[in-house]
């Protein structure tokens, strides 16, 4: 019971902080406190929330949006240069609707390199996005999505393709005060 209810302090502590201004502050919290794995020159915007310690991991160079959610109890990996958009949810863990006991299911979630994850997108438990994968604003990704696909609705759909060259570099986002 008392490590329940400190392990909920942490999270609301940590939660607090991400709020607060400076992207190497908050990349510092996600790495000391929440016990991420974060890569360099990423930008990680006010707001994020994170649900749970470990299981997180970033690579080099890409940025998170403002108010995203990373669920990350059954292991979240997010590739280099990837730009998740503001708002956005990536779960890596739900419930078995089929359950007696509502029970809970983990699932890695994975996120290729050079991917973008639109604004208010949903990224559902064990999806695996490929490299240079496009999740259109407002959808709800689920399931294996082959590389440069572009996806949209809810659910995801193949919607175009992307140039196998796009979002090669991302440009540096260092913004103090966002």
């Amino acid at each position: 019971m008392l490590a329940d209810v400190r392990y909920s302090i942490c999270l609301v502590l940590c939660n607090a902080l991400l709020r607060l201004p400076g992207h190497q502050f908050r990349v510092a919290v996600l790495r000391r406190l929440v016990l991420a794995e974060v890569g360099e020159r990423c930008a990680i915007q006010r707001g994020v929330r994170i649900t749970t310690r470990g299981g997180l991991r970033i690579g080099d160079g890409t940025i998170i949006g403002r108010k995203t959610v990373l669920e990350a109890s059954g292991g979240l990996t997010i590739g280099r240069s990837v730009n998740i958009s503001a708002e956005a949810i990536l779960f890596s863990g739900d419930h078995d609707p089929q359950s007696p006991t509502f029970t809970a299911r983990m699932r890695p979630t994975v996120v290729g390199d050079r991917a973008w994850v639109a604004a208010r997108a949903i990224v559902m438990p064990g999806t695996e996005i490929g490299e240079g994968v496009i999740v259109a604003a407002g959808a709800v990704a689920l399931g294996r999505i082959p590389a440069r696909t572009i996806v949209a609705g809810n659910p995801a759909v193949p919607i175009g393709e992307r140039d196998p060259a796009a979002q090669s570099v991302l440009p540096s986002y260092r913004r103090f005060l966002f």
